[in-house]
């Protein structure tokens, strides 16, 4: 070919999308195409030209290197190739002969271009020479391409006899009748099955035998007929019976089945292992994932290549398997675990594996292993985003659902999780640093102590410099992924950070921004470290969704955290300071009042207090408890306060009567709902001083005496507000001794959980009595903190001293 011609080829060969390739018949390279250049990472100039397979380098495996060489000028070739390439990469090499000084011709291919095209050439390679009937491939000429042991041993001859030739050239008229058969097979592209033929081989010089024929289309990936396969099983032995010819072809066909079930479950990576499940054969196909060499990978050293975690359950998985089949029970064998592959770490593959038997004795396993790292990690992420989701939905605060988002996440999809609170007060743009606090540090179990710094008000504070991928992460509000942290130490202000990572060996992270508002108010951090599978961009998707589910709990947090300051400013601009001493107008009388809110951070209640003079000299006091810990609480709590004062006001009726006035006003308005409370009026009977109260369901005032004994005021506890406004209240009436110390409270300052034998109720008697010396500002205070109570309630005491 000359002029344009071969301009026109030349550009032909390097448009196309594989490698192509030519060798002499030493082996030699007479062309290596540019695609071939860049698959393998090795160059024209370094190929071409040289003497052969033991030239290229990196070593190439020269044993297999040769047998495919050989089976190439003789056939098609379909076969990973024998060694690690400079690029990494996982190829195939397609090849078949060629003619005058090219001996053979091929391709080079991408694993994931060449896996469906190749799958079934895979197995028959490895599977070829231990079939137990006659195989022989034929192409479209019907010219024998290959033939395994079986097939010589029946018609005898050797494999060089056949390849190339057709079936009259070799077997004279039985050939021809085969080739008849075939033929059909070809034209109407459908298998043929159950064929018998009894005839004489090599031009009718062989003895009379008798077979049982299937045959079946081969197909390129695009459909297309390439040639036909041939399955032959010999019954002439058996041929004297019907019933000894359907016995045997039943067994061959179940052999045949087995078979092709194989052919439809097999990969990239074939392999064939001892009774026991250790590896005597070799299997090129299996260390080309793993990058063994055929010393590392024999006996049971193919389970080096396994992720150390999973390797135990891999010989257990094993021999469980071997101990069913050696008695007789399920013969097949599956486990998914980690490998360890020659260029990209450790990934997820499927072990399958069945069988094979002879006299019902178990001689040896067939398998193979498939890559499903995509598909393992695509269903993983969902698995950690609906726990994460589940987690997320089952707190009942912000802070809690932040730890259990970070909980559901360590270990199963990152050894570490922190998610940092961004000071928003600082400008987050180009060129700026980062600052915040950290909300949450969760690090899986066996890690060493995740250092930090906690700044002068006692939070775990952060700073990272601009180029962070986290300070990026909150300036964009995009998330990212760095693998490799370690290669460049921009871990700003945390030295001992990057120390750590060192020592876990952080392979990757990745961080996310969690958005409230409109604002980037957060960020969330991932890493992955040790022997875990780096993150890759697919990963990204998962953290964008984690950050949501964060988002909402900062949105949550937010929300309750106004509600709380609206709230507490309800509750304190009500809860105004008791009256002094001369503003009292009952001399010798003080009064003293203290408010703590509830222990948890975001709630609210309804707990409350009031003293007031009425018109008629008399000083009001009252406690009451509204049930809820919300907004609602405080605003009912509210409403009833001012109400009591302007029916008290209003009225010179005993406690019991301005009580039943509220309860019938309240709910006629549908004010009230459940509601404790204890109104009294502390009154002038010549020189002495009495308190009457009526009780609406609260806790029993405290009477300290002048000795500094204490005790509860017993009398009659009527039903709670808002459950029946018409039923009959009750007073009762307690002298105030001079030294006496009359206590009003709500029960946060002596409930406790589980409490049976009314523990609670003793032991605030003795923190009063203990006390007891003090002026009555400070006992308010030793109350409210000393108390045992653990509900984590809102807490009122209201003290009042008769002080001669």
């Amino acid at each position: 070919m000359h002029g344009p011609q071969a301009q026109l080829a030349a550009e032909v060969v390097a448009d196309l999308p594989v490698g192509l390739f030519a060798l002499d018949a030493t082996g030699g390279v007479l062309l290596w195409s540019a695609e071939a250049a860049r698959l393998t990472g090795w160059s024209a100039d370094a190929v071409i030209g040289r003497s052969g397979v033991e030239r290229v380098r990196p070593p190439v495996d020269l044993a297999a290197a040769r047998d495919m060489l050989a089976r190439a000028r003789s056939g098609r070739v379909s076969d990973p190739l024998p060694a690690v390439v400079p690029t990494g990469r996982l190829l195939y090499v397609h090849a078949a002969p060629g003619s005058g000084e090219v001996a053979v011709v091929g391709v080079l291919q991408d694993a994931t271009d060449a896996r469906a095209g190749v799958e079934a050439f895979s197995l028959l390679d490895a599977l070829w020479q231990n079939a137990p009937v006659g195989l022989a491939y034929f192409d479209q000429d019907l010219r024998y391409r290959r033939v395994n042991a079986a097939v010589t041993s029946l018609d005898g001859g050797t494999a060089d006899d056949r390849v190339g030739r057709t079936l009259e050239e070799v077997h004279g008229e039985t050939g021809a009748r085969i080739a008849g058969l075939l033929r059909r097979v070809l034209e109407e592209d459908r298998p043929l099955t159950e064929a018998p033929l009894t005839g004489r081989l090599w031009h009718g010089r062989g003895p009379e035998q008798t077979w049982v024929l299937n045959s079946y289309p081969v197909h390129d990936r695009d459909g297309s007929v390439l040639g036909a396969g041939l399955v032959v099983v010999d019954i002439t032995e058996t041929e004297h019976t019907r019933r000894e010819l359907a016995e045997l072809a039943g067994a061959r066909e179940s052999l045949l089945r087995r078979y092709r079930s194989l052919v439809d479950a097999t990969s990239a990576a074939v392999w064939i292992r001892e009774p026991d499940g250790s590896a005597r054969e070799d299997s090129p196909s299996y260390r080309v994932v793993t990058g063994q060499a055929p010393q590392e990978y024999a006996g049971w050293g193919f389970l080096d290549a396994i992720h150390p975690e999973d390797r135990l359950r891999k010989r257990a998985a094993w021999e469980a398997a071997v101990a069913r089949a050696r008695a007789g029970g399920d013969a097949s064998f599956e486990h998914v675990h980690r490998l360890r592959t020659a260029g990209a770490g450790y990934r997820w593959f499927r072990s399958r594996a069945v069988a094979v038997r002879e006299d019902d004795r178990l001689v040896e396993w067939v398998g193979t292993e498939t890559d499903i790292d995509d598909e393992f990690r695509s269903r993983h992420r969902l698995d950690v985003l609906a726990g994460a989701t589940l987690a997320v939905n089952r707190a009942l605060d912000p802070e809690t659902e932040l730890l259990a988002l970070a909980d559901a996440v360590v270990p199963e999809f990152a050894d570490l999780c922190r998610v940092y609170l961004v000071d928003e007060a600082r400008p987050l743009g180009t060129g700026h640093p980062v600052h915040g606090r950290r909300s949450v540090t969760r690090a899986a179990p066996g890690l060493p102590p995740v250092p930090g710094d906690i700044g002068p008000d006692g939070a775990a504070r952060f700073v990272f410099g601009a180029d962070h991928p986290l300070a990026r992460s909150v300036r964009t509000g995009r998330p990212e992924l760095e693998l490799d942290p370690l290669g460049v130490e921009h871990w700003a202000g945390t030295p001992e950070m990057f120390a750590w990572a060192r020592e876990v060996r952080m392979n990757s992270r990745l961080v996310a921004p969690v958005i409230s508002g409109g604002r980037v108010v957060a960020g969330l951090l991932f890493a992955s470290c040790g022997e875990r599978v780096p993150y890759t961009p697919d990963d990204l998707a998962l953290v964008t969704e984690l950050a949501a589910r964060a988002s909402a709990a900062v949105e949550h947090g937010r929300r309750f955290q106004q509600t709380r300051e609206v709230s507490l400013a309800l509750q304190e601009s009500m809860l105004t300071e008791p009256p002094a001493m001369p503003e009292i107008g009952i001399r010798g009388i003080e009064v003293a009042a203290r408010y703590r809110p509830a222990a948890a951070e975001l709630e609210v209640g309804g707990d409350w207090y009031d003293v007031f003079r009425l018109p008629f000299g008399d000083l009001a006091l009252a406690v009451g408890d509204v049930a809820g810990h919300d907004l609602a609480a405080a605003a009912t709590m509210g409403q009833l306060r001012s109400m009591l004062r302007a029916l008290a006001f209003d009225s010179d009726g005993a406690p019991s009567d301005v009580l039943r006035r509220l309860d019938r006003v309240a709910s006629r308005l549908d004010v009230t709902r459940f509601t404790t409370l204890l109104h009294g009026r502390v009154l002038l009977r010549g020189a002495q001083r009495f308190f009457r109260w009526s009780n609406a369901g609260h806790p029993l005032p405290l009477v300290l005496g002048a000795d500094g004994t204490a005790r509860y005021a017993t009398g009659a506890v009527d039903v709670v507000l808002g459950v029946d406004p018409d039923r009959l209240r009750h007073d009762q009436e307690i002298e105030l001794v001079p030294g006496a110390t009359l206590v009003l409270y709500t029960d946060g300052l002596a409930e406790r959980r589980d409490d049976v034998d009314d523990r609670g109720a003793r032991e605030l008697l003795a923190l009063a009595e203990a006390g007891a010396h003090l002026d009555l500002e400070a006992l308010c205070d030793h109350l409210v903190s000393g108390t045992t109570a653990d509900t984590g309630d809102d807490i009122v005491v209201l003290a009042l001293r008769y002080r001669v």
